[in-house]
């Protein structure tokens, strides 16, 4: 019978707090690589969390798990983070840990400064501190190390019995012996405070102070109140709730209510009524029943390390979660709140429970997809794949089986018609005294009707993906079109699009645009204030949900966003809450959201639903912080670096790897990173989610890393880390010096090598051009020559006419000479005489040897040279014989007869001494 009374409470349990719970994080052993048992979780100063493993301590930055395994690579029970040591309690070893400027930890053993060694097996399961002294505690006693004199002394504990555990509470030390009751420590001695009688026997398992009292909690469930006289059981309805279940931690919050952890049924929150708030188990998030131990990080993130695994609950997150993990519900693709009633549209149907109840259940006969839920006209409409219903609390009736109603919408001009938009087009339904009439499909619009906009005149707007937008008019018996235009968006994708009134104002929206309605031009136009707006906007989908108050939300890949009207002034304000978009995983088109109470909102899921409270969400301060840099070379050989900044690395180390971190541990809330290498480029990179960056064969010289984070729209402050590529040894200062000496003498080689080639060139130039003056003056001479030539013909004959003319004359005169010397007149006489006289006149020679010199000069002299002997008369001879002259051509010349010329010449041979094979006028020319 207990044992069914027990099943009955669990069952109750389980099911009663299937609600909306708080996010949770989950972290298996195979995820930070260690042991599966995590026994105690503390928080150092730089915000990073330190887990007591069974393989070692676990460091966590938001990032990145490290593993530091004791020297005796045994069971870490106990951790705790003082300052700038993390102090850790293990089998037969007790030591602190702390950060080197590596970024790494280094330990420290404490065993050498205990009073006497350790007994065989102690092991330290709990460490507190009271500012800066730390107690450790194991089964066989309690230590105090003091860090200022970094020594270890015993607490003389009084009693055989094991210490079974030990608490702080508001400063002060208390401790359990299981023989003796609870003790609390006072000027280093310990007091008793509740005895081992009237304890009987009840492990403690956690301590708390509130209202003047000291409240206790037992391994076995129990909860009871110390007066300082008697012990008094407390919150008797959670223990009867938690019968059964074994107590192994527990925390108390700020705000009154309490964490409990079990060994067989998880996490409870409860209220200081003992009221159940929430219940976090394997089967709605945790990844183990068992829970070791509790810790409350600084953002009051709850942290369970399990018997397998570690879990962050984000107790204060304003999201709630419910997750169908078995599929029960489906995919959430709408939802509404309404009489007290929760409804939720999935894929799979519509589902229903009270505010306060603790299961959905389907209405009945509403299997299939869900589309829309809303009120018109105080009545809850659901459009579903089978038509439309109307909902009555946990009663769907079918007003319309038209198949595939997108929406339901009040018709305007008319009494009691309401709208309906189908797969396939658009009908009407007539509320009456009876129920609802169905109206037949309106003629000759066969679209696709998924938005829809009545307007006051009747006109009626409808949003199809593939067709832009119509406005229709229909007749009074709502069979027919009477007006109709089609508003085609060309080059714009309609996939996903909507249509919906913002501020009075009709809009169209597609993933990239959005398009307002201009009446005065009857078009729709994208500059309009929504577009400018939301232009910097990444939107996923051109879905746009008017929830019926004075905001419009839409998605994009990181965030929900609304837009809403200002209150001081015709602005638009903007406000994205971060939410990526993976955590929804909503099909495009059909994002949802619906208000679930004044500041909360419900939006569907691919596997339930979660709710935030929106104005619980606010901006929070993040720090960037880097963790750890490793320098390598290429043949990989890594080294780590002081984090301190300024080292100048070895060129060959120029492989950078740099890792960073925010210390953030909420389910929805993802770091993004941008960095820049100053010295490399000033350009940040764009956001990223990669918590490192290696930087691979940097050339030398000085840099400064810059690293900055994101989550949502807050950016935090920038981390920077400065540091110098050396030189290579062939870049120094004295190898540039080396080449500059070198680069000068190679300089002075080549320009002496240049100037003695280039003189070699000079003299070959000048050889060149003095040949080229030889050539040129050969070639004058040459023209010289010829042109002497040609003036020597030309005087030649010059002087050949004029001694032709001569001889022509002399022969003349001696003709007329002969012809008077027939007569013997005196007269006559006289004239023979003239005519001698003419004949032999000195002038006809010294004309004649002029220009025989203009045209042979220095013959003369070079026969004077050659003959000294000749007379003026041989010269003569010589002369005409020059000319090629015969006897009998220079009888006349010389005025004797043609034999005298030939003595004459004969004489001349003989002067000149002449062989007589050489002929005298060819000796003669050749002169």
């Amino acid at each position: 019978m207990k044992f069914l009374i027990n099943l009955f409470f669990l069952l109750g349990i389980t099911l009663g707090y299937s609600q909306e719970l708080p996010p949770v994080i989950n972290f298996d052993p195979n995820q930070y690589n260690a042991g599966n048992q995590n026994w105690m979780i503390s928080q150092g100063t730089n915000k990073n969390l330190y887990v007591a493993n069974g393989t070692g301590l676990l460091e966590y930055n938001g990032e990145q798990w490290n593993l530091y395994p004791v020297p005796n690579n045994t069971i870490i029970r106990s951790v705790k983070a003082v300052g700038e040591k993390i102090f850790t309690g293990a089998y037969m070893e007790a030591g602190y840990w702390v950060k080197n400027e590596f970024g790494t930890l280094n330990y420290t053993s404490l065993n050498s400064k205990f009073p006497k060694p350790l007994h065989d097996g102690e092991q330290f399961w709990h460490i507190e501190n009271l500012g800066e002294m730390v107690i450790f505690q194991s089964f066989e006693g309690l230590y105090l190390y003091d860090p200022v004199s970094d020594n270890v002394s015993r607490i003389d504990t009084k009693g055989e019995q094991p210490i079974t555990n030990l608490f702080k509470v508001n400063d002060q030390i208390y401790f359990q012996r299981a023989d003796l009751g609870l003790f609390t420590i006072k000027n280093g001695t310990p007091q008793l405070l509740i005895s081992g009688e009237v304890l009987e026997g009840t492990e403690l398992m956690q301590l708390f102070w509130s209202e003047n009292k000291l409240q206790l909690i037992g391994r076995a469930g129990g909860f009871y109140n110390w007066d300082g006289n008697d012990l008094i059981p407390s919150q008797q309805n959670l223990t009867v709730k938690i019968q059964g279940v074994s107590i192994y931690s527990a925390i108390d919050l700020l705000d009154d209510t309490m964490v409990i952890g079990t060994v067989e049924n998880g996490i409870y929150h409860i209220d200081k009524n003992g009221e159940i708030l929430s219940h976090f188990n394997q089967t709605n998030g945790l990844l183990n029943n068992t829970v070791l131990s509790l810790f409350l990080d600084n953002e009051k993130n709850i942290w369970a390390g399990l018997d397998n695994g570690l879990s962050i609950i984000n107790l204060n997150s304003p999201f709630g979660l419910f997750q169908d993990k078995n599929g029960k519900i489906g995919s959430v693709y709408t939802s509404y709140v309404y009489n007290d009633y929760l409804y939720l549209g999935t894929n799979q149907g519509l589902y229903c429970k009270r505010i306060n109840e603790e299961e959905f259940k389907l209405i009945p006969e509403t299997n299939g997809q869900v589309w829309s839920l809303q009120i018109v006209d105080s009545t809850l409409f659901c459009g579903h794949n089978n038509g439309t219903y109307a909902v009555n609390e946990n009663i769907a009736s079918l007003v319309s089986d038209r198949s595939g109603t997108w929406t339901v919408k009040k018709l305007k001009g008319f009494s009691n018609v309401f709208i309906q938009g189908h797969y396939n087009g658009i009908s009407f339904i007539k509320k009456n005294e009876n129920g609802f009439e169905d109206i037949p499909m309106l003629k000759n619009f066969p679209h696709s009707s998924k938005f829809i906009v009545p307007e006051d005149d009747g006109s009626i707007w409808i949003g199809n993906e593939h067709k832009g937008v119509f406005r229709i008019s229909i007749s009074e018996d709502l069979r027919d079109i009477t007006d109709s235009k089609n508003y085609r968006f060309e080059g714009t994708s309609g996939i996903t699009s909507s249509i919906f009134k913002f501020n009075d104002r009709l809009y169209y929206a597609t993933t990239k645009d959005i398009f307002q309605y201009m009446p005065t031009s009857d078009e729709f136009s994208k500059d309009n204030r929504l577009a400018e707006v939301l232009k910097k906007v990444n939107r996923i989908s051109g879905n746009i949900v008017n929830e019926g108050s004075d905001k419009i939300w839409g998605f994009s890949d990181n965030s929900v966003f609304y837009v809403s009207l200002s209150p001081l002034n015709s602005k638009y304000n903007y406000k994205a809450i971060y939410l990526p978009n993976d955590l929804r995983n909503v099909t495009k088109g059909h994002e949802n959201i619906t208000r679930f109470n004044q500041d909360t909102y419900l939006l569907g899921t691919a596997n339930g639903y979660l709710t935030f409270n929106e104005s619980a969400i606010s901006a929070e301060l993040y720090e960037v912080q880097i963790d750890r840099i490793i320098k390598s070379t290429l043949n990989n050989n890594s080294e780590l670096v002081s984090l301190k900044g300024g080292d100048a690395f070895h060129y060959k180390s120029n492989n950078i790897n740099i890792d960073y971190s925010i210390p953030e541990f909420k389910k929805f809330n993802f770091p993004l990173y941008s960095y820049r290498l100053i010295g490399l480029s000033p350009t940040w990179s764009v956001w990223s989610k990669s918590a490192r960056i290696n930087f691979n064969n940097l050339p030398h010289g000085h840099y400064e890393f810059q690293v900055r984070g994101k989550i949502g729209d807050t950016v935090t402050e920038i981390a920077i880390y400065n540091f110098v590529i050396a030189r290579p040894w062939y870049l120094s200062y004295v190898a540039l010096a080396v080449y500059v000496l070198l680069f000068l003498f190679i300089i002075y080689l080549v320009n002496s090598a240049y100037n003695k080639h280039h003189q070699k060139i000079n003299e070959e130039n000048k050889k060149a051009l003095k040949m080229q003056n030889l050539e040129a003056e050969q070639k004058i001479v040459k023209l010289q020559n010829e042109q002497l030539e040609k003036e020597m013909a030309s005087k030649n004959k010059e002087l050949a006419v004029s001694t032709m003319s001569l001889i022509k004359k002399n022969e003349f005169l001696n003709s007329i000479k002969d012809q008077l010397k027939e007569s013997d007149s005196s007269k006559v006489r006289s004239v023979i005489k003239t005519i001698d006289k003419d004949i032999s006149e000195a002038d006809n020679w010294n004309y004649f040897k002029e220009a025989f010199n203009n045209a042979d000069k220095d013959f003369f002299k070079k026969m004077k040279f050659f003959h000294p002997d000749l007379t003026s008369n041989d010269l003569k001879l010589c002369a005409y014989l020059r000319l090629n002259l015969s006897s009998k051509e220079i009888a006349p010349l010389l005025n004797i007869s043609v034999k005298s010329v030939e003595i004459k010449r004969y004489r001349l041979r003989k002067k000149m001494d002449l062989p007589r094979e050489t002929n005298l006028v060819e000796y003669i020319l050749a002169i």
